[in-house]
């Protein structure tokens, strides 16, 4: 089995930037004892437009059985408002 990176794109509001942080590191701290989760962070585009938050897992299955508990952290949250435009999210398989 390969490794799987799930990847999600978000585009805050500047006034939301500190909320959607804050929401990363919700569910940084919630994936502490999911199996098979690798590496989970987020990274910021230096003018703030864009957060690329990222999670390895180490296989599909591991993905599709920790997914719910990870986000169910942040389910509620509304980032409709938070962000200029709906987030882009990428399920990538690893090649190399």
């Amino acid at each position: 089995m390969s490794r799987v990176l799930f990847q999600v794109v978000h585009f805050p509001r500047p006034e939301h930037r500190d909320d959607m942080i804050e929401a990363m590191g919700v569910i940084r701290a919630t994936s502490a004892h999911i199996e098979g989760l690798d590496e989970i962070g987020a990274f910021e585009e230096a003018d703030g437009s864009r957060i690329v938050a990222i999670s390895v897992w180490a296989s599909p299955e591991a993905l599709q059985a920790g997914m719910g508990e990870l986000f169910a952290s942040v389910g509620d949250l509304p980032l409709e408002q938070w962000e200029t435009r709906p987030y882009e999210a990428a399920t990538l398989s690893q090649v190399a």
